[in-house]
């Protein structure tokens, strides 16, 4: 019965449309180029731990820090050996970030671990070339996808490579070119895949050997059970899913069948622009959108009441 409580009462919640409640704009995410003026930055990742937020920019070593719940900014700090920013996520239980970071294309991309600080930790190579998007799972260890290869990798909170995932290839509904993945506590793996103006975009749940389970969506589109370019998703603790869908620019409320529910966001009733990233903050009901068009970086945050 208390499951039911719980599961309805996480329903309720996303019944309403949340409330924008504050914007940030990624300052250290733009550098001055001489003779031009300034050079805008995408914001590449953000992720919360312990009530601080954190931001990075592509082609930037600085990482901006807010407070997560006042929204004003604690610090900047710079961190040398990170030269093209990818992603960053957290992990509560090591109280760490991990970032991984583009040297250049063609080589292998890195992860680097580091503390609230900014202190490198350690470090390590990833020995592929299109590692796109990370996440932590509840055992603390990362989760790097993959694009070109349909692969996901589970490393240690170290860097000690645990296992490949080879996605699926079946002949009837392959999954190609993934954008994100995020593990769900039975050993399945949330992911989202597309190529940007490609044919197929969907989410799908896949099982430990990277076996489709379920699926949502499909021919790319803007109808509500389709996407297009579902770039980043999250996941909430009843394994209620949202899903950015960047080329229609909004959100999508998935339940855990994978069913739609709802658009949480869009470009007509909430302004967005471009979203790229999203970030669940579920213990203060909060929403954290990173929002890139041309020389418009920000952070969205919305509340649901």
């Amino acid at each position: 019965m208390k499951n039911v409580f719980v599961s309805i009462s996480a329903e309720l919640r996303y019944i309403s449309d949340p409330i924008l409640v504050h914007t940030i704009s990624a300052n250290s995410g733009k550098q001055l180029i001489p003779w031009f003026g300034v050079e805008s930055k995408d914001i590449r990742g953000l992720t919360i731990l312990d009530k601080e937020l954190f931001i990075v920019s592509e082609k930037n070593s600085d990482v901006e820090v807010y407070n997560s719940i006042k929204f004003s900014i604690c610090r900047v700090w710079n961190l040398k050996e990170l030269i093209d920013p990818r992603d960053i996520v957290s992990c509560d239980k090591n109280k760490c970030l991990y970032i991984l970071d583009c040297e250049s294309f063609g080589n292998s991309r890195k992860i680097l671990m580091v503390d609230p600080s900014g202190k490198l930790l350690t470090k390590w190579s990833t020995g592929v070339d299109d590692g796109i998007g990370l996440s932590v799972t509840v055992e603390a260890n990362v989760i790097l996808t993959a694009f070109d290869r349909n692969k996901l990798y589970e490393y240690s909170p170290e860097g000690l490579l645990i296992r490949e995932i080879k996605l699926s290839s079946d002949a009837d509904m392959p999954i190609s070119h993934p954008l994100h993945a995020v593990k769900l506590t039975n050993d399945h793996f949330l992911v989202i895949y597309g190529r940007y103006r490609g044919d197929l975009h969907r989410l799908c749940i896949v099982d430990a050997n990277g076996k489709l389970k379920k699926s949502f969506g499909g021919i790319c589109g803007s109808t509500i059970e389709q996407m297009n370019y579902p770039i980043h998703l999250s996941v909430d603790g009843n394994r209620f899913v949202m899903v950015v869908d960047q080329e229609n620019r909004r959100v999508l409320l998935l339940n855990s069948d994978l069913k739609f529910q709802r658009e949480i966001l869009s470009k007509d009733k909430h302004e967005l622009l471009c979203p790229t990233r999203i970030l669940l903050d579920e213990s203060n009901s909060r929403l954290f959108v990173a929002d890139n068009a041309s020389s418009k970086q920000r952070i969205l945050i919305f509340e649901f009441k």
